[in-house]
Parts: C-alpha cells; structure tokens; sequence
C-alpha cells in the first residue's frame, strides 16, 4: 500500500507538471506528502508506527485552505504476535492560516485543523473482523516556507472515533510544494475617462465642458482667472520755485483719481522734487510742498481717502535731466507717481 500512495502522489506530481506555469500560478493548490506516526489507543491491541501519507489543500483565501490526506499502512497486532492490521484514514478538513500565501522564503506560518474523516483497521489474522468508523479530527501545526513555494510542516491531531469512543493520536510530518500566487496581484491600470475638450478634466466631472484648447482650468474644469497687469503713471511739471498745481495736469490727476478709486485697496507714495538751484534744505521743503499739493487735490477734488496718499519729498537728491540747462532743469522740477497693479477677471 505504500507504493500506491507514492505511485498516486508521483501521478497527480507529473500531471501538474505538465500544465502551463501561467496556468499554475493560478492554481491556489498545495502538493502534501510525508510520513505520519501514529500513537493508537490501548484497546486497540495495535503497535504505534510510522505510515506514508499524502493529501491536497485548495486555498480560498490567505487564511483558509480545504484539505483532503489519506494514510494507510500495517500496523503489528500486540495479542497476536506476528499478524498485522492494515489501518486507513482519509480525511477531510479546513485549516487555517496565520500569514500569507504570498511572500519570500523564510516564514513560519502555524495554523489550525478540524476534519472529519474515514477510519477502517482490517486484520489479516483469520476469524478477526474489519472495521469502519467515523472520525472526527482537530490538531495545531506550523508550516516552514523555506522559499515562496516550498515548504516543510509539522502537526499533532487528535482523532477522535465517534463509533468506538476512542483517541488516537496522529503527528504528521510532511513537504508541500504550493502552485498558486506567491507574488502580489499588480493593481489594475488605471483606465482612461473620456475628456472631450482635452483639458485633463473627466467629463463626467467637467462642470465648464467645451474650454478653448490650451486654457487653464481648475479642478471642475473651468478656466481659471487670468491674470492681468494694470499701471500709471503721473508726472507733474512745477514752475520755478513754485508749488502749485497747474491746470495741464487736472485731466492726469483726473486719471490717476479713476484708477485709485477701481482699485481701493492699493496706497501711493506722491514723490516731490526740485532743481538745483537754491539751498538744499529749501530745495527738500520745496519738494515736499509741492507732493502735499498734488495730494490734497487728489483728496479734496477727486475724493481720494488721505490714508491711502502718502506725500514724501526728495529735494534735489533724484534728478532725472542735467541741471546745467534750463530745460533740464524744468524736466527736474516734478512730482512723480507710479502704480502696477495685478488683477483677475
């Protein structure tokens, strides 16, 4: 009976071999086979021994495998010396798993088993009668994976005869080569959504469908603001040792008025300055005499808050023409404002 186990297990070995590895790799089986040493019950008259067994698990998950093994082997009878016992059992059963299938080598995985199973002792001493009983099985073992495939275990089972209301104990050492997936399952690629007007935004989300090609969208798919640029420039031209406001720069001032009140949250720095000529401590009061000017018609005229004008004199110190011509000079007599302002519409 032993070489029929091992002639078994040497066929189911050779006709897996023979699938396709792609085809394997999806099989969640595991080949079992070993030896299996049997501690009988005293009223069974049967010495313990040693016996070949080989089985089958199909795992469902990680943690749950089925499994079906069958033993047989001769058992020497204790009552009557030189006769034997052919002893079978096949059983059915599920083990758990602690750890997974899919992994290098070097991981101890322990598990649990609980079966049930067929039981048959057939004497070959004249005028002695076969049994066959039912059994119930639970034991506790530990699998080694001494490669992502290829492992050795080692368990300990109590059978119990629900006929005879006996024990034995069965300790199964074995190899088990494992078929299925031993690497992690590559997360599908992700799949395209239709995008209609190219903007990067799925349709089925694109609350603005229909954008011009190359506009910047949010994340709905509308167009983001766009940023724009707006600035002035004001530059009054003051008389020779004068301060007042001409009337040629009432429409500039006017301007500069309009485009403070779009943007009321924007201050200005009005900038005075002179020429040459003169003291420098008159030439920097002078100055600053002519910026105050151009503020308080920005205020008075035009409405514009104070807090937001800022009125600074610079004297002679910045001129921007030569002060050795009387042209040059002009240009240097002036109050100076600019402002650039970034908007979105």
């Amino acid at each position: 009976m032993k070489r029929q186990i091992l002639a078994a297990g040497a066929a189911v070995g050779f006709a897996l071999a023979g699938m396709a590895p792609a085809a394997l790799a999806e099989v969640p089986m595991t080949l079992n086979a070993g030896v299996a040493h049997w501690y009988f019950a005293s009223d069974r008259d049967l010495q313990d021994m040693n016996s070949p067994w080989a089985g089958l698990e199909w795992a469902f998950n990680d943690n749950w495998a089925a499994e079906v093994s069958f033993a047989q082997d001769d058992a020497n009878n204790e009552n009557v010396p030189g006769t034997n016992t052919e002893v079978t059992l096949a059983n059915l059963g599920m083990k758990y798993y602690s750890g997974s299938y899919i992994g290098d080598g070097g991981r101890l995985r322990p598990y649990a088993v609980l079966g049930a199973g067929y039981f048959s002792t057939d004497p070959n001493n004249f005028g002695a009668e076969k049994n066959e009983d039912t059994t119930v099985n639970a034991g506790l073992g530990v699998r080694w994976m001494m490669t992502s495939r290829f492992g050795a275990s080692l368990d300990a089972r109590t059978v119990y005869n629900v006929d005879k209301s006996n024990n034995d104990t069965i300790a199964y050492l074995g190899l088990n080569y494992y078929l299925g997936r031993v690497t992690p399952v590559a997360p599908p690629a992700p799949t395209a959504c239709a995008d209609e007007d190219g903007d990067g935004v799925c349709d089925e989300v694109d609350a603005c469908l229909g954008t011009p090609a190359g506009t910047r969208v949010d994340a709905t798919g509308c167009p983001l603001p766009v940023a724009q640029v707006a600035s002035i420039k004001l530059k009054v031209n003051f008389a020779f040792d004068s301060s007042v406001v001409q009337e040629q720069y009432f429409t500039d001032l006017g301007e500069l008025a309009k485009f403070l009140k779009r943007f009321d949250q924007v201050d200005v720095s009005i900038d005075g300055h002179t020429d040459s000529v003169g003291a420098d401590t008159y030439n920097q009061q002078l100055s600053q005499r002519r910026a105050q000017a151009v503020v308080d018609m920005l205020v008075k005229t035009y409405g514009i808050d104070a807090s937001r004008l800022k009125a600074v004199g610079y004297g002679e110190s910045q001129p921007v023409a030569s002060n050795d011509t009387a042209e040059g000079r002009a240009e240097n007599r002036r109050v100076m404002a600019s402002l650039e302002v970034e908007y979105s519409e």
